[in-house]
């Protein structure tokens, strides 16, 4: 039996084949379908045709080492898609370095020591580090996410995911009020555990809900800005 590499390992030895951002991108939708509990089913095959069969296997033992290492000895919270992002696919492009964990655990308490409320929302999550620090503090609050980067907005939901976390992602432009798609994490109503489900626009709490002139107005301000 092969011995259990670490997840970087495994997307970098199948990134050899078929390019380490491809790998990436495939095997963060793969975790989010399976994640779907059988909704995303038809596109979770269509995404392994791809792959050769051993290749998917190791894809498997991908997922199996991330949860391992989420799990940092039963404590979890523990991002392990920034790091790997940053060093391997970002370069740091658009500004994409993430906070330390150590600075949004720091962060986190100044913030809130006594515990946050009902909800917590991050509009610029990334991989979703600073949600990850304030469920350290509470973990009963609902969490929400959005980004402009899918792949940001991907390692957010499953981080959010697999620690049990519920709330909202949504991969939008925040600052344009643009919704490109969203995922709530629920518990399933069957099975009791923590799911993705894709919602649309008008099931996002994230989209900012404006008035119909307020929005013409700011889409005439956007237009004479000659933003796209």
């Amino acid at each position: 039996m092969n011995q259990l590499k670490s997840f970087p390992q495994y997307i970098l030895q199948i990134g050899h084949k078929y390019g380490v951002y491809s790998v990436f991108e495939d095997f963060l939708e793969m975790v989010v379908c399976a994640l779907s509990l059988g909704a995303k089913e038809d596109r979770y095959l269509e995404i392994v045709r791809n792959y050769e069969k051993e290749d998917a296997y190791l894809l498997s033992e991908a997922f199996g080492a991330l949860v391992l290492e989420m799990d940092n000895d039963g404590k979890g919270l523990k991002d392990c898609f920034g790091d790997f992002y940053m060093e391997y696919l970002s370069f740091g492009h658009n500004g994409q370095f993430f906070t330390p964990e150590p600075v949004c655990d720091i962060m986190a308490r100044i913030s809130n020591p006594a515990g946050f409320g009902e909800r917590v929302a991050d509009c610029c999550c990334g991989s979703g580090r600073m949600l990850l620090a304030a469920a350290k503090i509470s973990r009963d609050s609902l969490f929400f996410g959005a980004d402009i980067d899918l792949t940001c907005a991907m390692m957010c939901l499953i981080n959010l995911c697999l620690n049990g976390l519920l709330g909202e992602v949504c991969w939008m432009d925040t600052l344009m009020n643009k919704f490109y798609a969203g995922w709530r994490i629920e518990l399933h109503p069957e099975h009791g555990v923590p799911y993705i489900r894709e919602i649309s626009e008008t099931e996002s709490y994230m989209i900012l809900k404006l008035p119909e002139k307020k929005q013409e107005i700011i889409d005439k301000q956007v237009a004479k800005a000659g933003v796209s």
